[in-house]
């Protein structure tokens, strides 16, 4: 599998930005709008959590998905590697406070793909669109010259089930004006739906945002996700757990991972 495989280029403009919304009026974001958004920031590649849910939430905001249910997630066995290089090697490593959590899909705890295998994977989550609304997120796709793609789980395994959490962070290298205008994007989407409101900030990187479900009376699962980019790389967090997850705990996480992109210098 290689790292870096060549860019790839597209012609299409990126699509525009949403007008902003009155003030104390709900949001309505438009298929193609949500598609857009939540295509780029998840990268096609996971569709579970973060902005899977995001758009779960918005399309879906009008149905029960019955009482939510938490199993305490089994870490699974570690296994001994060589030292991870490149994109890899700026993921935020296990140590005794976070161990390896469970399985991203069918990805495993710990992954990588290459820029081609990125790019297919997203457009092919595309592939029921209508033609025309398809062909133009691929060539978004394309412009924004995804280089790679690393992936990894981590297990907080508190001294309480009822206080663990999961978190799963996807680094993507691409293009740094692209990944720059995905987090403003999706940073802008989530603050202004009425489903969600604002989590705690990361110290020290006050352009990376945290966002929290609505609260609703005796929902006892939470969730928190996190978008932010530090040159190109595009940093994905989603946080799942009880009320009880230390929310704050999950922030200053990130600002550990955006401080070692920022310290391991750029992927090659």
């Amino acid at each position: 599998m290689t790292e870096n495989p060549e860019p790839l280029q597209g012609s299409a403009e990126p699509v525009p930005a949403t007008e902003p919304a009155e003030a104390g009026k709900p949001v309505r974001v438009g298929r193609g709008r949500i598609a857009a958004i939540a295509g780029s920031a998840l990268l096609a590649v996971l569709v579970l959590g973060g902005v899977g849910y995001t758009v779960v939430t918005v399309n879906g905001a009008d149905r029960d998905a019955g009482a939510p249910v938490w199993t305490f997630p089994k870490a699974a066995a570690e296994k001994k590697a060589a030292p991870a290089t490149g994109l890899r090697g700026m993921l935020r490593p296990y140590d005794y406070a976070y161990t390896q959590g469970p399985d991203i899909a069918e990805f495993g705890a710990d992954a990588q793909l290459t820029g081609r295998e990125a790019t297919a994977l997203r457009k092919e989550e595309f592939s029921g669109l209508p033609r025309a609304e398809r062909l133009a997120l691929e060539e978004q796709i394309d412009q924004e010259q995804i280089k790679g793609i690393a992936m990894r789980s981590y297990l907080y395994a508190a001294s309480s089930d009822i206080n663990a959490y999961t978190v799963e962070v996807q680094l993507a290298q691409m293009d740094e004006k692209a990944a720059r205008n995905i987090v403003r994007d999706e940073n802008e989407l989530l603050d202004a739906v009425t489903l969600f409101r604002k989590g705690p900030t990361v110290p020290g990187h006050k352009e990376a945002l945290c966002f929290l479900p609505k609260q609703e009376a005796g929902e006892k699962l939470d969730t928190m996700l996190c978008f932010a980019n530090e040159g190109d790389v595009l940093i994905t967090l989603d946080a799942s757990g009880t009320k009880a997850m230390d929310k704050k705990g999950v922030a200053a996480f990130l600002r550990e991972q955006l401080d070692r992109i920022k310290t391991t210098g750029e992927a090659v």
